[in-house]
């Protein structure tokens, strides 16, 4: 049941912007007004308010494997995300054949249809990682299931369950991925152009058709080289795509990060995990879809490799490491929240502000997480 609350904060970032001593009140799960009246209900004096985290590529975390959700593994992950900040998610799968896609996109509907416990992170859909990418830039992908873009192997893989699926990875240079990608965006679905070994003239057209995000950002797609820059130079300099970037240590350094951010601008990074079942979990063996995975040190790698295999990253993680690297909060909450919101079409989410939905990651003066305001109910986690 959704009360009446003013919450007092010493900080937030309303509207993008990052303002001091106020009270946000909700009223029925919104944000109703904002005000430096120091009369509140909640006091969270010391704590900073930024818009709850959507993360749009992850795979798990805490033993869970998206490849093999069930209803007790769901509600196990759903549960253990708002600690994270993290308020909304779209769940990712590798490359599987058409049994386990199926089965992965019938767990991905049951999570959009169950209420779980309170506190919990909500499915916006999900995303299939593959199989439409290229053998070249398979990464920790099964070869084995690997598809050639089409929009005949999309609806025999997707079957009655496309309804389902929000973004689909493709590698714009294979198969008839340029008939695959308009008819994406026709059904509402995003096409994201990665594990690629893709040209930057035939990204450009990619992009051209609809592709709008690009996976990842440098990893698992062509390098730039200075008579070839590639897929990931035109995502670069193309104004018309967004690009994920996972910001840990494992995948990107500081310095590629900040070329990014400043060829992009701040409103075309999507901050992302691609995190795996090994997410909060000790050193050991843990699965992606079919492949072994081990992670040691914080590094996950495909079993006897060195090919690295997702992450265990989580978005408050990510944002301690913008903040560290010398971004604002406020860039940091555009790439975390406001940008995900956006691409993903959910205008009341991303911003506090008046008319959006109540959901609110609260920050301690460590930039870790406290507690949640998920549709306007306080969840402590100080305790």
């Amino acid at each position: 049941m959704n009360s009446t609350n003013k919450f007092v904060f010493s900080n937030a970032v309303v509207a993008g912007k990052l303002v001091h001593d106020i009270i946000v009140k909700v009223e029925g799960g919104y944000i109703s007004s904002i005000s430096n009246n120091s009369n509140g209900d909640i006091d969270l004096t010391g704590y900073t308010a930024v818009p709850s985290f959507i993360d749009v590529h992850t795979h798990g975390m805490l033993g869970v494997d998206t490849a093999s959700l069930s209803p007790e593994s769901i509600g196990k992950w759903l549960k253990a995300l708002p600690r994270t900040g993290t308020l909304k998610v779209v769940s990712a799968l590798v490359s599987s054949d058409r049994v386990t896609t199926q089965a992965f996109l019938k767990s991905v509907e049951y999570a959009r249809k169950t209420v779980f416990e309170e506190p919990c992170a909500e499915v916006l859909g999900a995303r299939m990682e593959g199989p439409f990418i290229s053998h070249a830039k398979k990464g920790a992908h099964n070869e084995a299931f690997i598809l050639d873009p089409s929009i005949v192997n999309y609806k025999n893989i997707t079957g009655k369950l496309a309804s389902q699926v929000r973004i689909v990875d493709i590698a714009p240079e294979v198969g008839k991925a340029m008939e695959m990608i308009p008819y994406l965006s026709s059904k509402g679905v995003i096409p994201s152009i990665g594990h690629s070994d893709s040209d930057a003239i035939t990204a450009r057209k990619a992009i051209s058709l609809g592709a709008t995000e690009a996976t990842h950002l440098f990893n698992a797609m062509r390098s730039i080289f200075h008579r070839e820059p590639g897929i990931a130079g035109e995502v670069l300099i193309n104004d018309s795509i967004n690009a994920e970037i996972i910001n840990d240590p494992n995948h990107l350094s500081p310095g590629i990060i900040r070329l990014a951010v400043r060829s992009k601008g701040e409103d075309k990074i999507v901050g992302i995990t691609d995190s795996i079942a090994a997410t909060m979990m000790p050193d050991g063996i843990y699965q992606l879809g079919t492949l072994s995975v081990t992670l040691k040190s914080g590094k996950c790698t495909i079993t006897g490799s060195e090919v690295i295999a997702g992450s265990v990253l989580t978005m408050d993680s990510a944002f301690r490491n913008f903040i560290e690297q010398g971004y604002s909060i406020e860039q940091t909450v555009k790439f975390l929240s406001t940008n995900p919101a956006r691409i993903m079409g959910l205008p009341e989410e991303g911003s506090i502000e008046p008319g959006k939905r109540a959901n609110i990651a609260i920050i301690d003066n460590m930039n870790k997480v406290a507690g949640v305001i998920k549709n306007g109910i306080f969840y402590d986690f100080r305790n």
